[in-house]
């Protein structure tokens, strides 16, 4: 009869056990099966490990003339925030409980690859510079959302990457910092004279992030690490 829905019919089929059918009743069948498969999947690590870094605000810069500061005293202040990071869900579990928005004035949070402290002195530091980028508190917080994402998915390490035999230009890590009018985001790179990989960089940064958070022309900067007033050189006192 035209409108009829197929129908299917059986017989003689055996019927289920006793334990078939609470298996099949069990509302936790589904859930348990979806845990188990959960488990057995691998997770996708990063290419490199990253890990948080908390510091408290200065009051003023320290001159690279005043000798009673040492490199030591600055190196211990930003303190490690966390464990090392390698997948996207280690990534969020620490940024969900970082409150950004408590941060004071001159506080800061920091973003690195593991084994780079977020100082202009470290080691892997010292030859290198950073973009900064000033940014309205109102969208701060995505912004900073964003460019987290695109450090541990390689997006912004695939821009600088080089491969010469005598110095390689990475990305070294994020920071972001709570000044008096707004954030300031930086993106710290290795190496200072890498001209095209900076352009490169920048380019990256401005085409991936959302259409909303792109900022204006002379609200960012480049600027090597050597350059800063507080700057410590390497060996000095």
């Amino acid at each position: 009869m035209a409108g009829r829905f197929p129908v299917l019919s059986t017989s003689n089929l055996p019927l289920a056990s006793s334990t078939e059918q609470s298996a099949t009743a069990s509302p936790a069948r589904g859930s348990a099966m979806l845990n188990s498969i959960f488990k057995s999947v691998r997770v996708p690590e990063f290419r490199f490990k990253w890990q948080f870094w908390a510091e408290k605000g200065q009051q003023s810069v320290p001159s690279s003339n005043d000798k009673s500061s040492t490199s030591e005293d600055f190196a211990s202040r930003p303190k490690p925030l966390g464990e090392q990071i390698i997948t996207i869900k280690e990534f969020y579990q620490h940024f969900n409980n970082i409150p950004t928005e408590s941060l004071k004035l001159r506080d800061s949070i920091h973003l690195f690859h593991v084994g780079i402290k977020p100082l202009w002195e470290d080691p892997r530091n010292t030859r290198g510079g950073a973009y900064y980028f000033r940014i309205p508190k109102d969208i701060a917080e995505q912004f900073w959302h964003e460019m987290c994402l695109l450090a541990v998915g390689d997006v912004l390490q695939g821009a600088v990457e080089t491969k010469r035999e005598s110095f390689n230009d990475d990305i070294c890590g994020i920071s972001y910092s709570v000044r008096w009018n707004a954030v300031q985001i930086a993106v710290w790179n290795r190496d200072a004279d890498n001209e095209a990989g900076k352009e490169k960089l920048l380019a990256v940064i401005l085409d991936k992030l959302s259409e909303e958070l792109r900022p204006k022309k002379e609200s960012y900067w480049y600027k090597a690490h050597k350059e800063h007033k507080g700057f410590i050189a390497p060996g000095a006192a």
